[in-house]
């Protein structure tokens, strides 16, 4: 897997998480529009809208939904022994 679609997992577990562009721009500490780029990408990539605006948020799409069951334990994983202080 390339660099690039690991940075587009994380920014779409950030969205997934908030169910916001803007929040995930926020946590992430980019600024809305990159995020806005970084779906565009997931789109082309995975070839589904992903999100649908719902009001002033965003609602995943089956397809989103099906993805995020199986990378969401992955990303937590990967992000608690990123941040572990202490190595076994």
């Amino acid at each position: 897997m390339k660099n690039q679609e690991l940075q587009l997992l994380y920014i779409f577990d950030a969205i997934m998480t908030e169910r916001s562009v803007t929040r995930a721009a926020e946590r992430l500490s980019m600024t809305q529009p990159a995020v806005s780029n970084a779906i565009s990408r997931m789109r082309q990539i995975w070839n589904d809208p992903l999100f649908v605006r719902k009001g002033r948020n965003i609602e995943p799409t089956s397809h989103a939904l099906s993805l995020w069951d199986q990378v969401s334990r992955p990303m937590y994983d990967l992000s608690n022994a990123a941040s572990a202080t202490q190595l076994d």
